[in-house]
């Protein structure tokens, strides 16, 4: 029994590319327990206490997945040299074969690590001291579900969580761990596709928003051309920042986010930025131009007071900054204003008690729009337009279109919000719940 406590600990001290993982919690706690079985200690108290804590660390950071489950957790999500590395190797930079076989010892290691029992714990301590039968079942399984990852994974993802969990010896992934990095990235790049940007982090976006660009009813010129702009993007040709422009609700951010759900696995991640955080924009570019994917800054909701300076500060990120815009990085932003900064009367009067020079001024107002290469409308839907929105996401929810549908879904827009696909959507959520309480 000895024997084989002390080749989990040597399991443990061989790590060389993964290292880093015997700072987490789950891992340092496992090796702590490990190593002080190996080292002959018979102290009943310390071992149950220490294999208690490995228990409620995996509990809390795996969310109830085994100790497999979360291994492999760590090695797809780990921040290495291997792993950024594998993920530069995209752009024809080759990974050295040493790197590649150190990484290939280490996953046969983790492997081992990752099989560990509750019942060796009870046979050690059978063999060293007397073990009351309510403490030799206390000593659990660390068994559970697949239940670390983020909703949006795509089947790339799924497929080699599988082979992970059916393969052996876990050497023989390494190839397909380098095509897993070369597409997804690395650490959290690889296991998020949406961030928020907090002006001095990255912050992975758990659950995102599910819309496609077929959700997206009656705007086919205005997805054409962003679709258009983000390929040649995602292909490494130069491309323009977009603005979208348009009434409140007529689908501009669904439009980005519906990207990011059609492209993220050709490397797209999208980082939303809020407009009081714009001033840190320099350090998230300096973050993200060495990392081998595409990212779309999206600023929603973007306009400005006549008295901020902030758009001062967009227009040198956008052109005209000394520091020029990485490769990998462009902009969408979404506004209800078509030049962004508010304009008064008085800006076009020639008559303006303060301002000596006013058509500076105006201009200064107007370029900052001039900044995007390519703005798109959003108009608001006709009548008819509306109703066929209504309609679209009617029969995806197997609703019947009738007559009564339409004569409700007309009164809810002048009672509510105005004609938008945004109305549309929540009229029919409305609707649908009604037909279900009707019919209960």
């Amino acid at each position: 029994m000895n024997e084989k406590i002390k080749l989990y600990r040597l399991c443990f001290e061989n790590l060389k590319v993964y290292r880093n993982l015997l700072y987490d919690s789950v891992f340092k706690k496992l090796y702590n327990l490990v190593r002080f079985i190996d080292d002959g200690n018979q102290d009943l108290a310390r071992i149950v206490n220490l294999y208690s804590t490995v228990y409620y660390n995996l509990l809390e950071a795996g969310k109830g997945c085994s100790l497999k489950e979360y291994i492999i957790e760590k090695i797809l999500f780990s921040e290495n040299t291997f792993t950024k590395l594998a993920a530069k190797s995209v752009n024809n930079i080759a990974i050295n074969e040493s790197l590649k076989k150190a990484a290939a010892c280490d996953l046969d290691c983790l492997e081992f690590i990752s099989n560990f029992s509750a019942k060796e714990i009870k046979d050690y301590l059978k063999d060293s001291t007397a073990l009351p039968n309510f403490l030799a079942e206390s000593f659990l399984e660390f068994k559970g579900t697949i239940a670390f990852l983020p909703t949006a994974v795509d089947n790339f993802t799924k497929n080699l969580i599988e082979k992970f969990l059916n393969t052996t010896p876990w050497s023989s992934l390494i190839e397909e761990l380098v095509e897993f990095h070369k597409q997804n990235g690395f650490g959290i790049f690889a296991r998020y596709k949406g961030f928020s940007w907090d002006g001095n982090n990255l912050v992975g976006i758990e659950n995102l928003d599910p819309i496609r660009l077929d959700d997206l009813v009656n705007i086919e010129r205005q997805k054409k051309i962003v679709v258009e702009n983000t390929l040649a993007f995602l292909n490494g040709q130069r491309v323009n920042n977009i603005l979208l422009y348009g009434s409140r609700g007529t689908g501009k951010s669904s439009t980005i986010k519906a990207i990011l759900n059609e492209f993220s696995h050709m490397g797209l991640r999208v980082v939303e930025v809020f407009k009081d955080q714009l001033y840190t924009f320099p350090k998230l570019i300096r973050i993200l131009k060495d990392i081998p994917l595409k990212f779309i800054i999206f600023v929603d909701d973007l306009s400005f007071e006549d008295i901020e300076e902030n758009y001062t500060k967009l227009k040198a990120l956008l052109e005209g900054s000394l520091e020029a815009m990485p490769q990998n990085v462009v902009i969408y932003a979404t506004s209800n204003r078509r030049h962004l900064v508010k304009e008064r009367f008085s800006d076009r009067s020639n008559f303006s008690d303060d301002e000596v020079h006013v058509k500076d001024t105006l201009e200064e107002k107007l370029s900052l729009a001039d900044r995007f290469g390519i703005i798109v409308t959003y108009p608001s839907p006709t009548q008819q337009e509306y109703l066929t929105i209504v309609d679209e996401i009617a029969k995806k929810r197997g609703i019947e279109i009738t007559e009564k549908l339409h004569r409700l879904a007309l009164q809810w827009e002048m009672n509510y919000n105005g004609r938008s696909p945004r109305t549309a959507k929540q009229f029919v959520d409305w609707y649908e719940a009604q037909v279900k309480r009707v019919c209960k």
